[in-house]
This record gives C-alpha cells, sequence and structure tokens, in this order.
C-alpha cells in the first residue's frame, strides 16, 4: 500500500537570500528565544547557524505500509526540490552559509566516480558567485571513456584525477595556494562536504523531522535509519539528538547503514568534535552510541547483489519510493533485516530517504568494467 506525502511547501528563494540572519525558531513550546538559549543553548546554536535557501523544507514525512513488513516512517528528503534531492541539500544550503558569513569566494574539494553530490553543488556554487575547484578521485576505478560519460554534463567543470590519493592531496593544495595569489579566500572542505557547517545543516534536518512529529501531536521515531558514506549525515543525526535531549526530548537511536568502506565510526565521532568546537559549546551530555552497520557493503563501494537492484525495483512499484541500491536500497535492506530480527513493538522506525542516483544500472556496469580493467 502507498502511502500519501502531503505536497511540499512553496520553494524557498533563490540563493540570493543566503542568510545573514538566523534560521527559523522551532522553541520546542517555549515562550521565546531567550528562554530557549538558557535551557538549550546547543539547539539555539544549531538553528542559529547561517544557511542559503535552496530547497524547500519541511520536507514530508510519509508512513509507507508493504505487505508482510512493520510500518515505516518515512522522511521524504528526496523531495527537497534541489538537484538530486536528500540531506546534501541541508549540508551544501549550510555550507554555503557559512562560506558567505566569512568572507571565502572559493570553494575546494573532493569527489569520487559516484558523487550525487558533484551535480547539485555545482550549481549552487554558481548561484552563490563562488568558484568550484572539483577533483575527480577514480573511485571505484572505472575506464576513462566511461569516466567521460558519468561527468558530460558537468565535464567542464571538473578534473578528473587517477586512484592516488595523494596525488589528489598535491591538487588541492596546488589550487588553494594558487587561489591565495590570485587574492581569493578559499575554502578546502573534506570528501562528501564533511565540514562542521554541513554537519550542523543535517543536525537541523533532524531536529525539523522531530518538530514534525511533535507538532501533530505523536512521538518522535525512537529509531532513524540513514545511509552513511562519509559519516556527514550520521554526525549531524547525532548532533540533532543530543541538542534535543537537551531541550527535554527522549533520546533515540541513529543507525548509519555504511555504503562506502572505512573506519566510519571513528569519522563519524571526529566529526562530531570538530563541529562541537566550532560551535563553541558543550552541553556535557554525552552523544548517543554510534551505530554502523556495515553488512551492507558487498565488497566495495558502488558494489551490490543483483537482488538488491530487483528490490529496489519491486520498493518503486510497491510503495511509490524510488531508491538506488548503491545507497539508499541497502539502508532499507538493512533496516527491514534489523526489523525482523528486533521486533520494534509499539517503537516507530524511521527511514530517511537521502535522495536517488537515477543512472544507478550504468554505474554498476561501468564501475565493474573499471574494477576488472
Amino acid at each position: 500500500m502507498k502511502g500519501k506525502p502531503e505536497p511540499p511547501p512553496p520553494k524557498a528563494g533563490d540563493i540570493t537570500g543566503v542568510v545573514e540572519g538566523t534560521a527559523p525558531a522551532l522553541r520546542l513550546g517555549m515562550t521565546n528565544e531567550a528562554e530557549r538559549g538558557r535551557a538549550a543553548p546547543l539547539l539555539d546554536r544549531i538553528l542559529s547557524a547561517p544557511r542559503a535557501g535552496l530547497a524547500r523544507w519541511p520536507t514530508p514525512l510519509q508512513s509507507v505500509t508493504r505487505s508482510g513488513c512493520p510500518q515505516v516512517l518515512v522522511k521524504r528528503d528526496d523531495l527537497s526540490g534541489w538537484g538530486r534531492g536528500g540531506a546534501k541539500a541541508r549540508k551544501i544550503e549550510h555550507l554555503l552559509g557559512s562560506m558567505r558569513a566569512a568572507g571565502q569566494d572559493e570553494l575546494i574539494t573532493v569527489a569520487g566516480n559516484i558523487t550525487n553530490l558533484a551535480f547539485d553543488i555545482l550549481p549552487a556554487l554558481d548561484l552563490a558567485r563562488i568558484r568550484a575547484s572539483l577533483f575527480i578521485l577514480d573511485d571505484p576505478p572505472a575506464l576513462p571513456a566511461d569516466r567521460e560519460q558519468i561527468f558530460r554534463g558537468i565535464r567542464d567543470r571538473v578534473t578528473l584525477l587517477g586512484a592516488s590519493r595523494l596525488t589528489a592531496a598535491r591538487a588541492v593544495a596546488a589550487r588553494w595556494t594558487a587561489a591565495r595569489r590570485e587574492g581569493r579566500r578559499p575554502l578546502v572542505v573534506l570528501p562528501g562536504v564533511s565540514h562542521p557547517s554541513a554537519i550542523v545543516g543535517n543536525a537541523c534536518g533532524y531536529v525539523e523531522m522531530v518538530m514534525q512529529r511533535l507538532r501533530e501531536g505523536r512521538a518522535a521515531p525512537r529509531v532513524v535509519f540513514v545511509s552513511a558514506a562519509t559519516g556527514a549525515t550520521v554526525a549531524g543525526f547525532l548532533l540533532g539528538e543530543r541538542a534535543l535531549r537537551e531541550a527535554g526530548q527522549p533520546p533515540a537511536r541513529v543507525v548509519g547503514v555504511q555504503v562506502y568502506p572505512g573506519a566510519l565510526r571513528r569519522s563519524v565521532r571526529w566529526l562530531l568534535r570538530w563541529a562541537e568546537r566550532r560551535l563553541g559549546i558543550s552541553s556535557g551530555l554525552p552523544f548517543g552510541p554510534i551505530e554502523i552497520l556495515s553488512s551492507e557493503l558487498h565488497g566495495g563501494f558502488g558494489r551490490y547483489p543483483p537482488e538488491l537492484g530487483e528490490r529496489c525495483i519491486r520498493l518503486e512499484a510497491e510503495a511509490g519510493l524510488r531508491l538506488d541500491p548503491i545507497f539508499g536500497g541497502k539502508t532499507w535492506a538493512a533496516m527491514e533485516r534489523m526489523l525482523e530480527e528486533e521486533s520494534p513493538g509499539d517503537e516507530e522506525v524511521l527511514y530517511w530517504h537521502c535522495g536517488y542516483t537515477p543512472e544507478w544500472p550504468q554505474l554498476a556496469r561501468m564501475t565493474a568494467q573499471g574494477g576488472a580493467a
């Protein structure tokens, strides 16, 4: 049975509205901003961070019921209205707001061959009049002709590199040095927009979701599943969860489903501490446990079994949700498996829809050929 999400509200506006002030106040029942600031300083700092108006917020919440499966709440960030949708738009909005507030005029970063971020961030940077220096690492490996095909729409905007991370680091350093010589104020950002401003953006998304539930007179979900590559989204959700606990909300679990190999727990922990230092505040409350499921890696980034692709196709037919087996499909599969093993009882579970990779069948073929070359 298909759920019916409410349509998103009208678009927030263009990039000329990059915030010089604050994000909308969410008071959790408090009478004024001063009261909220005294009772929940971390929440106040998060909601006051500068951001750009790119997407449509809040995104809808949708209840999805499938035959033989428990009901699941879905946060439809794929309907954000910016680019390919997803939590990336929240990262980009807050990154641009932070850059504009700091007077920075060039972004230097690295992505891989499988990326939605590259396609979404370039038009946003153009609107903000911020120069983009985007380097593409050959990861996962793909044939040269296939890489040209993957990035054909933005080929003149990116620099294709080999698989060496050392070469990528040198290219980034060289561009930063050149930008400084040109009189620019560049910002180097880690892959996946792993930056404190982006983590705060995802924290705002988590707070938005909880507030939607409270305004409906419903309890917030106790478990949230989300795809995890670099760890920035998981870190943001944990930051938002802690801010809400500080404001009196009950604790919740954030479960990241790993789609890119690496020491993800360590990355999440480091990103949380970095964001906390940037915010200049510590509530004294510990962060929730960093729960990472690595069962869906299937041997590497971009790899998945054929049955997972078929599962995504069935899910679209049954519930109207478009997921790809590179990112969101893995998270859905891990969530359903955990629900089978651990009955949630009356606790509501939420799946965070982080967007869709439309060319996933082609990417799977290209990376398989590149890895075999």
